[in-house]
Order: C-alpha cells, then structure tokens, then sequence
C-alpha cells in the first residue's frame, strides 16, 4: 500500500514545544525541533510511507488578514524559545532532503489542501495521512486523505476518517467550512452568526446541508434563529470564505522529489549529529531497515 504522509509543520512543532522540557544546544533551545523530529520518526515507524511532505506556515500576513483584519488578531504571541527555533525547522527539513513547502501570503493548511487534493486524484497514491492539531483541516477528509491527530502530548494520536469527523463535530468533512461559518472561530477570531452556537449550527446543517440552502429556505427557519441569519449573513458569508482552504495554490509538485529513501536517512542522521539528537540518531537503523526495500521502484 502506497501512503503520503503530508505533516503541518508549525502545528506540530508548536505541540512539541509544550511537551518537551527545555533542551539547548550551545546555547540554543532545541526542545520543540527535538519533539518534531522525534513525532516524525514515530509516525514512520507507525505508517511506513513512501513519500513525506512538510508544509509550513511563513512569517507575515496572509491573504485571510486582507479580508478580514481582525483575523487572528487575538492569538497569544508564542514564547521567545519557540520562535527561535522556527527558522530551524525549514533549515533542518532542507538539510535532511525532506520536501517541504512554504509560500508567503498562505498558511499551511492551505498548502496542505493543495498538496493532498491534488495527489488524492493519483492512482499510485492509496492513502494520505496528514499529521495536524488543526480542526480546520477536517474539511479535507474523505475515502482516501484521513487525519493524524496528537490528543495528549506527543505521544496520543487519534485516526480522524469521516465517519470520526462527524462523531467528533457533527457534521461531514464537507460541511465543515460552513459549520465555522455559522458558529465563527474563537481560535482564528472571526465572527461567524452572533447567537449560533454547536446545536444550532449543527441541526441547521443536517436540515439544509450547507450555508447557501440555509439561506434560501431562510423563511422556513424558527424566528429567533431566522433574525439572526438574517442580521448576520455578511459575516456568515465572510467566515466561510476565511474558512475554506485554498487548494490551487501553484507549487512545483513533483511526487518523486517527496520519496522516502537513503538520502533523506543520511540527511536526518546529519541533522540529529548536528544538534547531538543522540536518541533520535539510534531510532533511524531501524527506519533505514523499512526504507532500504522500497528503493526499487520509482514510484
């Protein structure tokens, strides 16, 4: 079975930062690059995938801030430690040969939609994995792309396909973009319908099944409910486009480039060398067993 593990590289590395004590080397904190490296050896080990992809946010404002400027405007400013090391991440990814992408005006999640939408429609591709803290990329679920998600620390995951989407939210991985857009998102701070919370977001959903059926049956709705569709349907509307991910972002794609093989094992063993990552060096014989038999093919 031919899987892609595609992994939402700040979101995991945030995750690790507050799970990792502090570790410096030579005076530079390494704790959160550390518990990165270390999650993505243990999902190797679990998936055993063929290809690996890194997708990261980049610094400055996305084209979500331009919509809507309070857009997560209330977000805690992460520690100095952290910050830090975020440079570190795509520095070390480049070293180890493992693809990894990142454009400036976009989050991740978006390039994370572009990169699992796209390969999905490939036949060579059985399964894609994404490893993600982010409820937003439920969105993206179906047959064939399914969730890895951290529950406690690092070490807890949960498999979302959709039948766990809706267990979880209520509503099918395709009407998660309009769920936010009627309940809005405290997390990214937009407003979504002012008075519209999980039950009646969820129970609209599951009567008109997305935002625009709900709205031209808009009479057919009880009048307190009603009022407030009404009242709010600019900010429904501007919470929807915020959000449904981007998935045409233009990225040079090329499926063999993300191929686990010998050069992302030397390029890994450089990396924890380098930051005296002893533990993680004596966990890649083991991975470089697994790799080594899947060298014969090109794709």
């Amino acid at each position: 079975m031919s899987k892609l593990l595609i992994v939402d590289g700040h979101a995991v590395i945030h995750r690790a930062y507050h799970s990792i004590p502090e570790l410096t080397v030579n005076g530079q904190s390494v704790n959160a690059l550390y518990g990165f490296y270390s999650m993505l050896l243990s999902a190797i080990s679990q998936i055993d995938p063929k290809y690996l992809i890194v997708c990261l946010d980049s610094p400055g404002p996305t084209f979500r801030q331009s919509e809507f400027v309070g857009y997560r405007a209330k977000r805690k400013i992460p520690d100095r430690s952290l910050i830090s090391q975020l440079p570190l991440l795509q520095e070390t990814l480049n070293q180890a040969n493992i693809k990894n992408f990142a454009m400036g005006g976009y989050e991740a999640d978006d390039l994370i939609a572009t990169v699992s939408r796209k390969l999905a429609k490939k036949k060579f591709i059985d399964e894609i994995i994404i490893i993600t803290g982010d409820k937003d990329l439920m969105q993206l679920v179906n047959k064939k792309i399914h969730l890895l998600m951290p529950l406690r620390g690092l070490s807890e995951t949960k498999t979302f396909e959709p039948k766990d989407v809706f267990e979880k939210l209520g509503v099918n991985p395709n009407q998660v973009v309009d769920l936010k857009a009627l309940m809005g998102d405290m997390s990214d701070n937009y407003p979504g319908v002012a008075g519209i919370g999980p039950k009646a977001a969820t129970d609209l959903l599951t009567e008109y099944q997305n935002l625009d059926n709900i709205y031209s049956h808009i009479n057919e709705i009880k009048p307190t409910i009603k009022e407030k569709l009404i009242k709010e349907k600019d900010n429904a509307y501007l919470s929807q486009k915020l959000a449904d991910l981007i998935d045409n972002i233009p990225l040079d794609l090329k499926i063999v480039d993300s191929k686990i093989g010998p050069n992302i094992i030397s390029g890994l063993n450089f990396v924890f060398k380098n930051y005296h990552f002893k533990s993680l060096t004596n966990r890649l014989s083991s991975l470089n067993q697994k790799v080594q038999p899947q060298q014969n093919s090109l794709f």
